[in-house]
C-alpha cells in the first residue's frame, strides 16, 4: 500500500509538472534517515542507499526538497513558534506500515544510544549519493559502447563484458533513459542470471510499469506491454483523419509523402485494416521474393513481441502495407511520386 500510494502521488505530479516548473516538496533530515534504513534493510543497491535525491527530473519538470539537512523536531519548533497550521493524516500513527513502524519503534531507540543517527545516516545517504553519481557519470561515457542494434536497446556481449555492479547502472541509465520504471535488485539479480545463459535464450522479466525482453544480441527495455485482445475484428478505413485501434493499444495515420509510401490511387480504393493471424505473405518493396510475413519480420529485426502488435493493411485481398514495417512492391508510390507514409503510433509513444 505504501508504494502504491506513493507511485500514485508521484503520477500526479509528473502529469501536473510542465516544462521549467519545480515542485518543492517537504521531505526532511529524518525521512532520508528513515529512507535510507528501509532500503539497506530490503538489501537495496547503491541507487537505494543514496536514499531521496536533493533535486530530481519528474515529468516534464523537477521536483527539489530543500529540507533534507533539516530535522522534523526543527521543523515542528519553527512551525508552532509561529501558529502554522498543517494536515497530520491518521495513517501516520500506524506501525503497520513499515516506514511507521522505523519512526515510532526502531528510530527513538537508535536516538538513545546514538543521539545523533538520523543526522548521521542522512549523511550516509549523501555518501553514497556521491558515489553513486561518480559512477553514473562513468557509465555515461561508457553508454554509446553498449549501445545495441536498434535504438534504445544494450548490446549484451558488451554488457556482459561489465562487472555486475556497473551492468546495472547500464540498465538502470537505459531505464532513466527511456522514462520506464526502475526494476528492484531482485529483478536485476534474475536479469543477471538469465543474460549468462544460452546465447538463443529468450528473456521476459516484468515488474510494475516495465519489462525485460531479449532479441537476437540485444537487450530491451520497455515500458509493460499491455495485453492484446480478440484477433476477431477489422476496421473499414478511408485514410482521413487518425484510426484508433483500441486491440492493438495504438493508432493509424497517412502522411503525404514524395515517393515510398502506398499509392494514392490505391488508398482512395477504401482500407481494411485488420491484426495478424497467421499465415499472411508478403512482397515489401524493394524485396525479390514474397515471403511469408513471419520471414519478413525476421529479415527486417522485428522483435517477436511487435509483431502482432503492428496493424496490416489491405486493399482488396491484397496486404498493401504493414504498420512499422513497409510498403508493398505492388502498391509502393514510384520515387517523386505523391504517395502516403503509413504511421503508426502506439499509446503513449
Amino acid at each position: 500500500p505504501e508504494e502504491q500510494a506513493r507511485n500514485a502521488r508521484y503520477r500526479v505530479f509528473a502529469d501536473l509538472l510542465r516544462a521549467g516548473e519545480v515542485l518543492l516538496l517537504a521531505q526532511h533530515e529524518d525521512d532520508q534517515a528513515e529512507t535510507f534504513l528501509l532500503q539497506a534493510l530490503r538489501g537495496g543497491g547503491p541507487r537505494g542507499l543514496a536514499a531521496m535525491p536533493a533535486v530530481a527530473r519528474l515529468g516534464a519538470g523537477y521536483i527539489a526538497r530543500p529540507m533534507l539537512d533539516i530535522s522534523r523536531p526543527e521543523i515542528l519548533a519553527y512551525a508552532t513558534a509561529r501558529g502554522l497550521r498543517w494536515i497530520e493524516d491518521d495513517s501516520n500513527a500506524d506501525p503497520r506500515y513499515a516506514r511507521n513502524f522505523l519512526r515510532h519503534e526502531v528510530m527513538p531507540l537508535l536516538r538513545r544510544r546514538w543521539p545523533a543517527a538520523a543526522r548521521t545516516l542522512a549523511r550516509a545517504a549523501a555518501h553514497s549519493a556521491g558515489v553513486l553519481v561518480a559512477a553514473e557519470r562513468q557509465i555515461a561515457r561508457e553508454l554509446p559502447r553498449l549501445r545495441g542494434k536498434r535504438p534504445d536497446t544494450l548490446a549484451i556481449p558488451r554488457l556482459l563484458e561489465l562487472p555486475p555492479p556497473h551492468r546495472a547502472l547500464a540498465i538502470r541509465a537505459l531505464c532513466e533513459k527511456t522514462r520506464v520504471s526502475m526494476p528492484t535488485s531482485a529483478h536485476l539479480d534474475e536479469l543477471n542470471k538469465q543474460l549468462r545463459a544460452a546465447h538463443d535464450r529468450q528473456i521476459h522479466i516484468r515488474w510494475p510499469g516495465g519489462e525485460f525482453r531479449r532479441y537476437q544480441d540485444d537487450l530491451y527495455v520497455l515500458s509493460s506491454l499491455p495485453e492484446l485482445e480478440s484477433r476477431d475484428w477489422e476496421y473499414a478505413w478511408d485514410g482521413k483523419g487518425v484510426l484508433r485501434v483500441p486491440q492493438l493499444h495504438g493508432s493509424l495515420s497517412l502522411v503525404e509523402s514524395a515517393g515510398g509510401g502506398l499509392k494514392k490511387a490505391w488508398a482512395e480504393r477504401g482500407m481494411l485494416v485488420r491484426p495478424r493471424r497467421g499465415g499472411e505473405r508478403f512482397k515489401a518493396a524493394g524485396d525479390k521474393h514474397t515471403r511469408e510475413l513471419k520471414a519478413v519480420f525476421q529479415y527486417h529485426g522485428v522483435p517477436p513481441w511487435q509483431r502482432p502488435r503492428l496493424p496490416l493493411i489491405y486493399i482488396g485481398d491484397e496486404l498493401a502495407a504493414v504498420a512499422g514495417l513497409g510498403v508493398a512492391a505492388i502498391a509502393v508510390a514510384a520515387a517523386g511520386k505523391a504517395g502516403w507514409s503509413v504511421v503508426w503510433r502506439p499509446d503513449g509513444a
